[in-house]
């Protein structure tokens, strides 16, 4: 039994356009999460989904420079917002994307970086530019040639990464795991002083006893 009902990652060949291709995996992945109560947006495909009041964005980016026969490229963007803020907020409650929680602190050599895959080995590098070591969760992938096993793969980076942060982000114990030990990016990503982020704000709202101005330096 074929894993996908879906004609266009079954039978597509080297001359299907690279759009056909996203967006039946965009599709696919829709027709996968409307059934675990998420909302899908065919057009600029996107997920949303609610939880009391989170309200999560799963959008999905290809490029341009895709190669038919060969690269069809697929991101992976989640955004997080409150809907509370979102009230009293001019960038609408927006708490934090995908720099948020794929960028974590590694080793102590900052030139040190380790690349975590959605499918495929992990590539481990030493960047002569760089000056923040981190485990990079890779929010993209190559989805021409997608079977089971690899759509299964960005379900599971789906399932594993992105949306348990809905729960916790109700949570002490979720907003303490995030900023603890965080890298300079993720930091930066949070804080609202170089990005728009009202993630300070939702803390402050909902969780009074964690200093998070203290902990950003903000004050």
């Amino acid at each position: 039994m074929d894993w996908t009902d879906n004609k266009t990652l079954l039978e597509y060949t080297k001359r299907t356009k690279c759009q056909e291709i996203f967006q039946a995996v965009c599709d696919e992945l829709g027709k996968h999460y409307e059934e675990k109560g998420f909302k899908y947006s065919r057009s600029r495909p996107k997920l949303t989904f609610e939880k009391g009041d989170i309200k999560l964005v799963i959008s999905f980016w290809s490029s341009k420079r895709n190669t038919p026969g060969n690269s069809v490229s697929f991101e992976i963007l989640p955004d997080f917002y409150s809907k509370q803020v979102a009230k009293t907020s001019n960038i609408k409650g927006y708490l934090f994307g995908h720099t948020g929680i794929f960028y974590h602190k590694y080793t102590d050599n900052p030139k040190q970086i380790l690349v975590k895959q959605i499918f495929g080995d992990e590539l481990e590098r030493i960047d002569e530019y760089s000056t923040e070591s981190q485990i990079i969760e890779n929010n993209y992938c190559n989805v021409y040639g997608i079977d089971k096993e690899k759509f299964d793969a960005i379900v599971k980076f789906i399932d594993d990464k992105i949306i348990p942060w809905v729960s916790k982000l109700a949570t002490k114990e979720g907003i303490l795991e995030l900023i603890t030990n965080a890298s300079p990016t993720r930091i930066w990503s949070l804080n609202g002083k170089s990005t728009n982020s009202d993630f300070v704000k939702y803390v402050e709202l909902n969780f009074s006893d964690i200093d998070i101005k203290k902990k950003f330096d903000l004050l």
